[in-house]
């Protein structure tokens, strides 16, 4: 099986997308499944962007496609020639994508793949797919771990313009429409594409969640318990991902119960999160400890009593974090503080591993964090709290098998 895998999100960069494709790749490289990314030089901030375990087996297969980035005209020429390749689209990205597709299409010449794959984070590699699976006859699987451009839900809504609009309408359509088959992380997203697209009620859609880090990659960590109630939150706080019902609920039970707690977010501090942190008076017990390469990050995890997951407030919760499947293979009790229905909150009532509150309702966040508390000094939080079911569904060879089957249904694996 060979496979031509393209995303703007990849080893060696940490973001959210960059890992779970990573962490995919591994598991099909395992498998003996030959992959060979195309990716892009991320100059945003990282948490990491140089090559470290685990992902050091894949910097040899993993593509970039350079080119100058040229005075403005140039730039401006470069982009008109782009748009003209790629189906006449002018979207954010197109450069990139024009260049990706001259190189995928020369690696297409030297192997014969069986499928192109394109993922997240992004809707432009999709682009790629469309143009490259009818010029070499190959298969090819989008997946989309987010909604596109015109559904994201408020408070992430994105502000377009009428000719953006519609631009970005018949982009998600076009590549939708000319998909072998599209895959979705969740139900609760796929719902919403089918929604808003009834075609893909015709089209093979399948469901593949987010894929666990490969076990034996992980130091084995021993969890101990001492006088402090330690919980993390790992990744930014933001304006949408917000913490002070949060925030308020640590406050009024160290106030009122005296108790000796420490609250780390695996992060850099933003001025929105610090003024909450002052707002509160939690500078003694709310700590920015930084950002970390993934496989520290994953060892760390473990060391804490409680990991916290804060989403945005939302009628429904169609996101699937990647975080809940770092957080279930760390084995430590989640807190999730997420819409009242969605996908956490779905997941976690049915499999277990932690406590989900709505995140619009502060006395069930104190409520909930307070009964972790009593759990945790009476010594019982993990047994009450096992992530093991809710982790089997996110296991590589769960995941892989979910890939096998649909390479069997698009008659490229026997």
């Amino acid at each position: 099986m060979k496979i031509l895998f393209i995303t703007i999100g990849f080893a060696p960069y940490s973001f959210s997308e960059s890992l779970c494709n990573s962490k995919l790749v591994l598991a099909m490289q395992k498998e003996g499944w030959e992959v060979d990314v195309i990716s892009r030089i991320d100059r945003g901030t990282n948490y990491s962007e140089i090559w470290t375990e685990p992902w050091m087996q894949l910097k040899d297969t993993t593509y970039y496609a350079e080119y100058p980035f040229g005075n403005k005209v140039t730039r401006i020429f470069d982009v008109m020639k782009s748009v003209l390749k790629m189906n006449y689209f002018f979207i954010e990205g197109i450069r990139w994508a024009a260049h990706t597709y001259d190189l995928a299409l020369s690696l297409c010449k030297q192997k014969r793949y069986d499928v192109i794959i394109t993922r997240s984070p992004s809707d432009i590699p999709h682009i790629i797919g469309v143009k490259l699976s009818k010029k070499m006859g190959i298969k090819w699987i989008s997946n989309w771990n987010d909604p596109a451009t015109t559904l994201w839900p408020k408070p992430y809504t994105q502000k377009l313009t009428n000719r953006e609009y519609t631009v970005a309408r018949k982009y998600e359509s076009t590549c939708l429409l000319n998909s072998d088959a599209i895959t979705f992380p969740a139900e609760t997203l796929a719902s919403i594409f089918k929604k808003e697209y009834p075609f893909l009620s015709n089209k093979i859609c399948v469901i593949i969640p987010h894929i666990a880090l490969i076990n034996t990659l992980l130091r084995e960590r021993k969890h101990t318990k001492d006088g402090v109630f330690r919980i993390c939150h790992s990744g930014n706080l933001s304006i949408e991902r917000n913490p002070e019902l949060l925030f308020k609920a640590i406050r009024e039970i160290i106030d009122e119960q005296a108790i000796q707690m420490r609250f780390d977010i695996m992060g850099y501090a933003n001025d929105f999160t610090q003024s909450l942190v002052s707002k509160y008076r939690l500078n003694d017990i709310v700590n920015f400890i930084g950002g970390y390469p993934y496989i520290e990050a994953m060892n760390l995890l473990p060391c804490y009593d409680v990991l916290v997951l804060i989403e945005a407030i939302l009628d429904y919760g169609v996101f699937f974090p990647s975080k809940l499947v770092d957080y279930a293979q760390s084995k430590r009790p989640i807190l999730a503080i997420s819409p009242s229905k969605g996908y956490v909150a779905e997941r976690i009532k049915k499999k277990g591993g932690g406590i989900v509150v709505d995140n619009a309702n502060y006395k069930e966040i104190k409520i909930a964090l307070w009964n972790m508390y009593q759990k945790w000094e009476t010594n019982i939080l993990q047994d009450s709290y096992s992530t093991d079911c809710l982790l089997k569904d996110y296991s590589t060879g769960k995941v892989i098998e979910l890939y096998r089957s649909l390479f069997k249904q698009l008659g490229i694996l026997n």
